[in-house]
């Protein structure tokens, strides 16, 4: 899906995102602490909300295009809980009473309201629904539902991508990989690879060996930023000792990059961050489903000015799979890679959120370097206080 804009409230902090517009990339700038991922973190806890959790406080409204077109505006209202109360899962065991409610909710589909609620009942298409989990959304409990569930998936394709932390978090086994043949046959093309629920690995994994042409652009991406390299292969690794390898780790892929003038593969754990959250964005562009929204929270952590360069091109040109991209950045060169047009001036009053569009107040009739220098010397920007 697309996000059009957002407005967002947290009552139990006071803290308030006025409405924000969003393109299909968006570049939010601005001085540290302002809110820019405050913003990225807004639409994951909406994600979670649609996932049947309950977020004390939370008041939205939220705009979207789903992937076939239709426009929805969603919008509703928990109950405030207090500053220590911020979220709540809902397993069976949990005291109800200390779980946060919905105040009010409202969908709408193309201009019409298609589920109404209160605190008490639940209008779906006009009539009264029998009673329902009153801390759970609508678009949660109602996901079932013909006119529901593309809004619900198109939540789910809200990720947020961290790929510095990923490269720390330990390799998970997927029993699938103890009868290869079963998943390499269940995700045989591209399209079944895209729409996988699995891990990113998993997917170059698959797109190896069932997408060829596919695994074969993203390295040749990968090659074009790092010419030392010249191959790139997803597999499990040779153990000089295989009878005392455990069978799990015969069978789990692993990264392994070929350099130039070295004998061995390095695995994994010894690519280097810039060159592995490189690879792993790049494949993000390539083996996510449509209608993904990918949000980064400082774009250019670990990476080289070689991979800013090309990755920042990809992320302008990547409207042609109907992907979005939200990301922050406080980093020059990211902020002159990208068009002035995508730029959103991040600022505060107070609790009170602020973002402008750049080319509302900074004159961009001169170059693309003046124009920056103008943004950097604004007081918003360099203070992020708003009058």
């Amino acid at each position: 899906m697309k996000v059009i804009s957002i407005s967002y409230t947290d009552t139990d902090s006071n803290w308030n995102l006025e409405k924000v517009e969003f393109k299909n990339l968006t570049l939010l700038v601005g001085a540290s602490g302002v809110g820019k991922t405050q913003i990225l973190q807004t639409l994951m806890r909406l994600r979670a909300i649609t996932e049947g959790e309950a977020i004390s406080g939370t008041k939205w409204e939220v705009e979207f295009e789903t992937i076939d077109g239709s426009i929805y505006i969603w919008s509703g209202e928990y109950e405030g809980k207090g500053k220590i109360s911020l979220s709540f899962r809902n397993p069976e065991n949990d005291d109800k009473k200390d779980i946060p409610k919905i105040i009010n909710e409202k969908l709408r589909l193309n201009g019409r309201i298609i589920v109404d609620r209160n605190e008490e009942d639940l209008f779906f298409e006009g009539s009264k629904t029998v009673k329902l989990s009153q801390d759970k959304s609508a678009l949660n409990l109602l996901k079932e539902e013909e006119l529901i569930s593309p809004a619900n998936i198109g939540f789910q394709r809200i990720i947020f991508s961290d790929q510095v932390e990923s490269k720390k978090s330990p390799q998970r086994f997927n029993p699938d990989f103890l009868t290869k043949e079963r998943i390499l046959k269940k995700y045989s093309d591209i399209n079944s690879i895209r729409e996988a629920d699995e891990k990113l690995i998993t997917k170059l994994y698959l797109a190896s060996n069932n997408a060829k042409d596919i695994m074969d652009s993203i390295k040749e991406k990968f090659i074009d930023i790092f010419p030392f390299v010249t191959d790139i292969k997803i597999a499990p690794l040779d153990f000089e000792n295989g009878d005392d390898t455990p069978s799990i780790l015969k069978e789990l892929p692993f990264i392994q990059l070929k350099e130039k003038d070295v004998s061995d593969w390095i695995i994994q754990p010894q690519i280097s961050s810039g060159m592995y959250r490189t690879l792993m964005h790049l494949s993000e562009l390539y083996l996510c489903p449509e209608g993904t929204i990918i949000l980064i929270d400082e774009f250019e952590n670990s990476l080289g000015v070689n991979c800013i360069d090309e990755l920042t091109v990809d992320l302008q040109t990547s409207y042609q799979r109907k992907l979005q991209f939200i990301i922050t950045s406080h980093h020059p060169y990211i902020i002159n890679q990208i068009s002035f047009k995508n730029w959103k001036l991040v600022s505060r009053k107070g609790s009170n959120v602020i973002t402008r569009d750049a080319e509302k107040i900074v004159d961009f009739n001169k170059s693309k370097q003046e124009a920056f220098i103008q943004l950097t010397q604004l007081d918003e920007f360099t203070t992020g206080i708003t009058n």
